[in-house]
């Protein structure tokens, strides 16, 4: 028997058809909507705990940094003690540690000199300062959530169960579409037909990555933003089938657009000590520094005349 004759059969409207899948629904939906608030519960406790590891390590190598002075009078390096160097080398194996910051470390302890003394101090407080709001953040949304914070928290686990039912709905609607119409497989109606229902299920999927991602960081915003245009992009087809491949090939075109966004300079790229680039920003900045200081022998020669 196949699904429309099963529907037009045993009505779902029925009492005993209709409370049988009301109570699965409610059954699916209850299962779905606790595992998933104790899935981000568990996400956002870990996440939490990696962040206390992480800023432990952080905190206690900035106050040994601070300790010790980065060269000594003559300029001349400093012999650093063996317990910095070993809370260094921890800190590369801090759970969200950065790759900015792994190459920092990497330096000064090639390097230990007092230019990459203050750049790993400057560069471990904005890691400091970052992952304490982050911490802060989690640690409000958990035990003290606003009003915005605390409905979305209610909403979100519900998402998963409502984009099940998306999915099945496309899927009938795909199947009623070609038993209804008698289309055949193998003409552009029929194309249309899955077109049609490869962008709405690319929209639901798109929209339900957009909105489950915990993450907070710059790229993860701009991933979001180009997931949700896509989604949006597929309210189009209450145009019309007709209007189903346009659909399909903007989406296609935004998703390939993504490749392309925060793309990251490769490690041949970045400027490194001794290259051309750097060699020009510095000659170009000693006339300034020259005049500087030529300006500043002069007033200090006035004032000693005086």
């Amino acid at each position: 028997m196949s699904l429309a004759a099963w529907i037009t059969v045993y009505d779902i409207t029925d009492t005993q058809p209709g409370i049988f899948m009301a109570g699965l629904a409610v059954l699916v939906f209850l299962w779905t909507y606790i595992r998933t608030a104790r899935s981000y519960r568990k996400a956002a406790s870990a996440r939490l705990e990696r962040l206390q590891h992480t800023l432990g390590l952080y905190c206690r190598a900035a106050g040994m940094l601070d300790e010790e002075p980065g060269t000594q009078a003559s300029g001349e390096p400093e012999p650093e003690s063996e317990s910095l160097s070993i809370v260094l080398q921890q800190c590369k194996a801090a759970p969200l540690i950065t790759t900015e910051l792994i190459e920092t470390i990497d330096m000064y302890l090639r390097e230990r000199d007092t230019s990459r003394h203050v750049q790993l101090q400057r560069t471990l407080g904005r890691e400091i300062s970052r992952r304490i709001r982050e911490q802060a953040s989690i640690i409000r949304s958990l035990d003290n959530p606003g009003w915005g914070i605390g409905l979305w928290k209610l909403v979100r686990p519900a998402l998963p169960f409502a984009t099940l039912a998306f999915i099945l709905s496309f899927c009938l609607q795909l199947y009623q579409a070609f038993q209804e119409r008698h289309i055949p497989l193998l003409s552009w109606t029929s194309a249309e037909l899955w077109m049609r229902f490869v962008s709405c299920l690319a929209a639901v999927v798109f929209f339900y990555l957009a909105v489950m991602t915990s993450r907070n960081d710059s790229p993860r915003y701009a991933y979001r933003i180009l997931a949700l245009i896509i989604s949006a992009a597929a309210l189009g087809h209450f145009a019309g089938l007709a209007a189903a491949p346009y659909i399909v090939a903007v989406q296609f075109i935004l998703f390939l657009s993504g490749f392309g966004i925060n793309k990251k300079r490769s490690r041949r790229d970045r400027p490194y000590p001794g290259s051309v680039d750097l060699l020009e920003d510095s000659k170009k900045t000693e006339p300034t520094q020259e005049a500087g200081k030529t300006s500043i022998d002069a007033v200090s020669k006035k004032t000693d005349r005086v």
